[in-house]
């Protein structure tokens, strides 16, 4: 019975693995520069680091690394950081497979 439960459960979790789409972004540049942590509008983190995911042809992110960088660019005014700037490490996205059909 045990053996039973494990590979059902193996299975859903190839399935749900099978039915969604997935990537690490490292250091994501845009336009020469590492792209800012924040939004030109404020919002900082999540919402940036959807924003990026979108702009890649994914729904969202999953997870975000942040480090300290000395230039950054703004994901949607373009607006250059320079000095003391907040940049992604990593970004994570993730979207359904079926989204990605027409990619």
């Amino acid at each position: 019975m045990r053996v039973l439960l494990a590979g059902l459960s193996l299975f859903a979790f190839a399935a749900a693995a099978d039915a969604a789409q997935v990537r690490n972004f490292f250091a994501p540049h845009l336009e020469g520069a590492r792209i800012d942590a924040c939004l030109d509008g404020g919002a900082c983190g999540k919402p940036a680091a959807d924003a990026f995911c979108r702009v890649q042809g994914y729904d969202r992110a999953m997870i975000f690394q942040r480090e300290s960088y000395a230039s950054t660019r703004a994901l949607d005014s373009g607006r250059l950081c320079t000095g003391d700037c907040i940049a992604f490490r990593q970004v994570k996205c993730f979207t359904d497979k079926s989204d990605m059909a027409g990619l």
